[in-house]
């Protein structure tokens, strides 16, 4: 993982007010008039306390005033009572509202925030998910950055409310001596050490983001549905949660060596400054004692000097604390600030597919490299498919059948050469275009744990609540049978995540199947369309492959070779490059790799006969 550069003070500062004002004004987009009730709110709540400190030295001596009269009047003491009693009372009404409005604002920011971080993950392309290093700045922005704007907001206000009753304080004690007011500052010395120790935490954490995506992954293989029956087969429970133990006993010495150096500095600091308070404290009392200040004075001093520790405590905290925040929603600014290159500005249209009839492919000298291989993924591939046409991919594993196909549909950028769809120029479609154009089936097909019907229908989105449109889709792909034998048949939950009927690999391939027929584009790709589907099943939907197809280019890969002999032509690839196109009976007169690989799967297929009869 990258390091951030180290940045000068006077930088760090201007990015910390930089920050707080783009937080500040992000919440004033959204909710105007309850930022402005906070602010307003906020530092009427400030000036509470230096009002309190004043009427209680008035009651003081009030009182003292009382007891020296022969009647003892109450009426002032009652009247300065009465006062306090009601700034009492807006102390607790203000505090208590303006936690409820931090809580409605805590709420639409963090809901904001996680909108716009899946919003920017839908615009940027699939080599980024692929990259370690985006991966650790995308889990720093989405851990911390969804509260991290509020918190940054809270922290400005409770500075400037400490601000504000410091300076009160401030003013009261200066009535006593100016020395008061110095040693008012030293009570901050404790939490400035929060500001430094902020910053290594803040390191601590953004260095073990893999680790924590580690420890994340291994609860994932301990607990999900998806990977329990490998690993209670092989026995890897304990060894993966070792593993994970592991990690976590190294967060947790580091977290303690941090406490302790953290803990040692505040505890040092906070003794002098207790100290300082008690010079202070004897300072007034001796005052007092010779009669230089009336007891309601000293009161008052006492009062505001141990006030006054706290919030200058209190505005060191939120100078730590917004330090912190800056820390943590720069890594969201970081995120937000990555170039957009997946973005898809029309969606996907009306239902009505682009191409009246399957159109030309043509790949002209394309080349893509794998960010950190040292061998190119593909290298000059020059193809023509006719319009109509159906075309066989085959090779060895990596030999670049995906990626051609990832690259057709946009999800990888070109490193050089042109696709054509028709007479368009890829580079120049949008990227929502080209997909509402082209209707594909990966081998690494996702399990929506949605209901049949949606499972369906999220193929072509126009049509998601067209039943009739979901049903022939999925007669298409066969799953119809399936489907209806549900117990709420299309309306079923699928997958056991939220309760729903859990379906075998060839059931889920059947659903995935409909999806790419539910999108009735001109283009149509299936990538290992059969691989988890039995003999019978996939000659079913092959011999109506034809008819499915209905006149649209289509692009088979395939490892099973009794498919591919319906494709019009076969392209064999290998380490990247095309290194045979024709026909079946063409390319096993060559006697290249494909008729090599071809022997070898019917060899299998005859000692498999043989074994079993």
């Amino acid at each position: 993982m990258r390091s951030r550069p180290p940045r000068s003070t006077l930088v760090e500062v201007r990015l910390l007010v930089d920050n707080v004002r783009r937080a500040v004004g992000l919440a004033l987009r959204l909710e105007r008039g309850l930022t402005a009730r906070y602010v307003i709110v906020s530092v009427f709540n400030a000036l509470l306390p230096v009002a309190i400190a004043w009427v209680g030295k008035e009651i003081v001596d009030a009182v003292v005033t009382a007891m020296g009269t022969p009647d003892h009047p109450l009426g002032a003491t009652l009247f300065w009572v009465a006062i306090e009693l009601c700034l009492i009372l807006a102390a607790h009404a203000s505090g208590q509202y303006l936690g409820y409005v931090q809580q409605l604002l805590r709420a639409r920011l963090a809901l904001h925030v996680d909108v716009v971080i899946f919003d920017k993950a839908l615009r940027l392309g699939v080599k980024h998910f692929e990259d370690p290093e985006f991966m650790d700045v995308l889990e720093r922005a989405r851990k911390e950055s969804s509260w991290r704007p509020l918190e940054m907001i809270t922290n400005g206000l409770r500075l400037a409310r400490n601000v504000v009753t410091l300076v009160g304080f401030a003013l009261l004690l200066a009535q006593f001596s100016g020395w008061a007011v110095l040693a008012l500052t030293l009570a901050g010395l404790p939490f400035l050490a929060e500001v430094r120790y902020a910053a290594e935490q803040y390191t601590i954490k953004a260095r073990r983001t893999q680790d924590e995506r580690q420890a994340h992954y291994l609860q994932q293989l301990l607990t999900s549905d998806y990977y329990v029956k490998e690993v209670k087969l092989f026995a890897l429970g304990p060894m993966l949660l070792g593993r994970h133990r592991d990690l976590h006993e190294r967060f947790y010495a580091e977290d303690r060596a941090f406490a302790r150096r953290r803990g040692a500095a505040v505890t040092a600091l906070g003794m002098i400054s207790v100290g300082v308070f008690y010079a202070i404290y004897v300072v007034i009392v001796g005052q007092t004692a010779i009669g230089a200040i009336t007891l309601g004075s000293m009161t008052l001093y006492l009062g505001v000097f141990r006030q006054g520790q706290d919030a200058f405590r209190s505005a060191m905290s939120s100078i730590a604390g917004a330090y912190e925040d800056n820390l943590y929603i720069q890594n969201l600014f970081d995120y937000l600030a990555i170039e957009d290159d997946d973005v898809a500005r029309s969606g996907p249209g009306d239902g009505a597919p682009k191409d009246a009839a399957g159109p030309r492919i043509r790949f002209e000298g394309v080349g893509f490299d794998y960010p950190g291989s040292e061998r190119p993924a593909l290298d000059g591939i020059d193809l023509d498919i006719a319009p109509g046409s159906t075309v066989a991919l085959v090779g060895p594993n990596g030999a670049g059948k995906t990626t051609l196909i990832k690259l057709l549909v946009g999800l990888y950028p070109l490193d050089r050469g042109k696709i054509f769809i028709g007479d368009d120029d890829l580079a120049t479609l949008d990227k929502g275009e080209v997909r509402s154009r082209i209707g594909v089936l990966f081998q690494d097909f996702v399990h929506y744990h949605f209901s049949a019907a949606d499972n369906v229908g999220i193929g072509w989105l126009p049509a998601l609540e067209d039943r009739a449109a979901v049903e022939e889709a999925a007669r298409q792909a066969g799953a119809d049978a399936l489907i209806e034998a549900l117990p709420q048949g299309y309306d079923t939950m699928l997958g056991r995540w939220f309760g729903g009927e859990q379906l075998s690999v060839g059931q889920w391939q059947r659903m995935a199947l409909a999806r790419a027929f539910m999108r009735k584009s001109r283009v149509l790709i299936l990538d290992e369309p059969t691989a988890a589907i039995d003999a019978e099943g996939e000659h079913e939907i092959f011999e109506r492959f034809a008819e499915l197809k209905q006149g649209a280019t289509a692009i088979l890969i395939t490892h099973r070779f009794s498919t591919v002999r319906m494709a019009d032509r076969i392209v064999v690839l290998d380490e990247g490059r095309i290194v045979e196109t024709g026909t079946h009976a063409e390319l096993l007169a060559k006697g290249g790799l494909y008729a090599r690989m071809w022997s070898l799967q019917a060899e299998g297929y005859l000692e498999a006969g043989a074994a079993s009869a």
